[in-house]
């Protein structure tokens, strides 16, 4: 039976080891959390599984990773480098250690646990829901059927896209944090319908259903460019929206803001590389 640890088990760390029991339920899971509440309420959440805070044992994370497969660090990545010092010594050497801390690159997490293979994913937010997006890059020293291992666990939360390394700053700046430019864009939609005349709950409600429908079109037909053209009648009302958009510069604008976001997770892989390395 595979075994997992989750060590440092917040919102996404719970939202995967659910998604991943609903995968494949014959799973050993051990999750760890700072706080008893805390525990207490994933327990309650994973019945399934075996949840131990710091604040009842001291040595919960090292208890929950030793003989475990894989490895979960939900840890934020400031707390990457003590987390991992501690818990080394208690792994075991084919023990695969699976980070989902931003800005925290492989080498770095190599330094702190030389002797075990390394997976870097990258989840967003809908993965609580099962309909996330979790990139995986795992390091040269994982074989493929680890990795195969990996991406059938995660599926139960979402879509896992293999990815380099090297290209997790684009998942970053267009699926990772792109969830929230989707939310900035709701927020603008509700707005401008209130200023337009209707009430707030009206326009939240049209504007999220509208939303969730556009999603499924466009999940069911993932062309966006031609779904755009199909609802945009010459001289009509849609067109008129989106030359707005167009002229405004969004394009250029989601571009930037993809980049901003990219950039700023490779900045914080330099400064949490500082703080590793000293």
């Amino acid at each position: 039976m595979t075994s997992i640890a989750s060590i440092g088990t917040g919102n996404m760390g719970s939202a995967l080891i659910k998604g991943i029991l609903s995968a494949e339920e014959k799973l050993e899971v051990r999750a760890t959390t700072n706080s008893a509440a805390s525990a207490k309420r994933l327990a309650a959440e994973l019945p399934s599984a075996t949840i131990v805070s710091l604040e009842d044992d001291a040595e919960a994370n090292q208890k929950a990773a030793a003989g475990a497969d894989f490895v979960f660090l939900g840890v934020k990545p400031w707390m990457m480098a003590d987390t991992l010092r501690e818990l080394a010594p208690s792994l075991d050497a084919d023990t695969v250690l699976v980070s989902m801390a931003a800005g925290v690159a492989t080498d770095d997490l190599a330094t702190l646990a030389p002797k075990n293979p390394i997976v870097r994913i990258m989840p967003n937010t809908p993965s609580s829901i099962g309909h996330g997006v979790i990139a995986l890059a795992p390091s040269a020293e994982v074989d493929e059927t680890t990795v195969d291992t990996l991406r059938t666990l995660l599926s139960g939360a979402g879509l896992v896209v293999e990815l380099d390394e090297s290209e997790i700053p684009a998942m970053t700046g267009i699926s990772g944090s792109g969830v929230a430019y989707f939310f900035l864009l709701a927020e603008t939609m509700i707005a401008a319908g209130v200023k337009m005349g209707l009430s707030e709950e009206t326009a939240k409600q049209m504007v999220v259903a509208t939303a969730d429908g556009a999603g499924r079109l466009l999940s069911e037909k993932p062309d966006p460019s031609a779904q755009r053209q199909a609802v945009s009648s010459k001289g009509g009302t849609t067109l008129a929206g989106l030359q707005t958009f167009i002229d405004a510069g969004l394009f250029d604008i989601a571009e930037a803001a993809a980049q901003a976001a990219g950039d700023r997770s490779l900045e914080m892989e330099k400064e949490n590389s500082e703080v590793i390395n000293g």
